[in-house]
């Protein structure tokens, strides 16, 4: 039982020993699975890209028990490799959830480790739903309480965090007592990292941040269900998480509406292959052009005003050299969505980067820090711009909230319409089918969707 001498990690255990499927809200239920076949749709486009085939290839040449699918192989790894190489997929695209009062993206974490650990025990979707509803929970939370002040410091929350929610994903599946999950926890807590500096470079690896993190929830678990113990004030301790990685934690609000606030519900979706940060501009930008029948040659500046971490992540006066840089820049990538007219996953390819058309508007773009923005961030993730015509015409559009936030929400049919582009190329009859399989996962066992993945990998491993 909780109680007043309970740790932080102790309280969270002790909640998620108690939660049950049953004591989720309908709309949590819907908000969970929508989230997943989002995460599943990138998990696929993400398959196409240079750094997951690196990691799948070799983590497929590794030897080890047969349990869990590793999307696109023939054959079942451990639990811990599909764990990595799913997390590594799903991220690579950069098109997956995320939550703006946390600066994190808990899903690409915590649905590859549940999948996995969920299949090796051929447990059912009811089980995953609530392992993975939990796992936002408490990333998001820490998450939250820590940041500006994790991000600042240059730690990539999804990876440092979301090693808590994969393990208490795990642990829930895994039917951990509080003891046991207490030490899971701790034991995670331990292995968090990611540094921001792959931003400046080496972006191409960014995706072993949720892979480490996905993986390392599986061993977590598997280590505490044998008895080892992990810190349990690996939060708050002396030397614990909050003391190294941030200046300032807020925890006032951490247990807050515990069981009956989920933080899932805020989650936001990508339309936007690019870099969240970004996607205020390319909403405003195209919204001007569209209003206004603008081509691509009739834009002569752009001018951006957001708010610091914006211009901080994403607001480089360098252009790109690379497809994964180009995700990065808010001037490139702008100029993408002028030209093509969206910023699609299709377009962040080494013959875009090198467009001279593309290359040229984006010199003329530039990006700024203003005091209204800074003011507002958090609670808004805006910009203002500010476009000017060849013939001298001005336009100024004021984008609070992009599209995809709880207040600016996507609809069902948005989450769906973005899972089948990203399974372009694949045949259609099994991309409908993996989606029929999640918008009902509560009656499904998590193989059904797994074996589906299996076959649509295969095609696309071949191709």
């Amino acid at each position: 039982m909780t109680d007043n001498t309970d740790t932080l990690l102790e309280r969270f255990a002790d909640f998620f020993c108690k939660i049950r499927y049953e004591d989720l809200p309908a709309a949590v239920v819907q908000k969970t699975k929508m989230l997943t076949i989002d995460l599943i749709g990138v998990s696929i486009a993400g398959l196409k890209m240079e750094f997951p085939r690196l990691s799948i290839d070799y983590l497929a040449s590794l030897k080890g028990i047969e349990e869990a699918s590793l999307f696109g192989v023939r054959h079942k790894v451990p639990a811990i490799h599909a764990a990595l190489g799913n997390g590594i997929s799903a991220h690579a695209l950069d098109m997956d959830d995320g939550y703006r009062y946390g600066g994190v993206h808990a899903g690409v974490a915590v649905i590859p480790a549940a999948i996995a650990f969920a299949e090796a025990r051929n447990l059912g979707g009811k089980d995953v739903i609530l392992a993975i509803a939990m796992g936002y929970e408490i990333i998001n939370r820490l998450a939250k309480a820590m940041n500006p002040s994790h991000l600042n410091r240059g730690f990539h929350t999804t990876g440092t965090l979301g090693v808590l929610g994969a393990a208490a994903a795990c642990g829930i599946l895994a039917g951990l007592n509080k003891r046991e999950m207490t030490s899971a926890l701790g034991i995670s807590a331990l292995q968090g990292a990611g540094l921001l500096e792959i931003l400046n470079d080496g972006a191409m690896v960014k995706p072993l941040h949720p892979g480490k993190a996905a993986m390392a929830g599986v061993l977590s678990v598997e280590m505490a269900k044998r008895g080892a113990k992990g810190p349990a004030t690996a939060l708050e301790g002396s030397k614990g998480l909050f003391k190294a990685m941030a200046d300032e934690v807020n925890t006032a609000e951490l247990f807050a509406g515990l069981g009956t606030n989920f933080y899932i519900m805020d989650q936001y979706i990508k339309l936007h292959a690019a870099c969240r940060h970004i996607h205020p501009t390319v909403d405003g930008l195209l919204s001007v052009m569209n209003e206004n029948k603008l081509e691509f040659a009739d834009i002569d500046t752009i001018d951006v005003a957001t708010y610091p971490v914006a211009t901080s992540f994403c607001g480089s006066s360098h252009l790109p050299d690379t497809a994964e840089g180009a995700k990065f820049s808010i001037a490139y990538s702008t100029a993408m969505a002028a030209y093509y007219g969206d910023v699609s996953e299709e377009r962040y390819v080494q013959s875009v980067v090198t467009n001279t058309e593309i290359q040229e508007l984006a010199r003329r773009i530039t990006s700024r820090t203003d005091d209204k923005w800074a003011q507002a961030y958090p609670r808004e993730r805006g910009a203002t711009i500010a476009i000017k015509s060849q013939n001298g015409d001005s336009y100024t559009v004021v984008v609070p909230l992009a599209k995809g936030e709880p207040e600016n929400p996507a609809t069902d049919s948005d989450f769906i319409a973005k899972f089948r582009q990203n399974c372009n190329g694949q045949p259609t009859s099994t991309s409908e089918s993996i989606l029929k399989t999640i918008l009902d996962f509560d009656v499904h066992p998590v193989g059904d969707l797994t074996k589906l993945m299996n076959e649509l990998n295969h095609q696309a491993a071949a191709n």
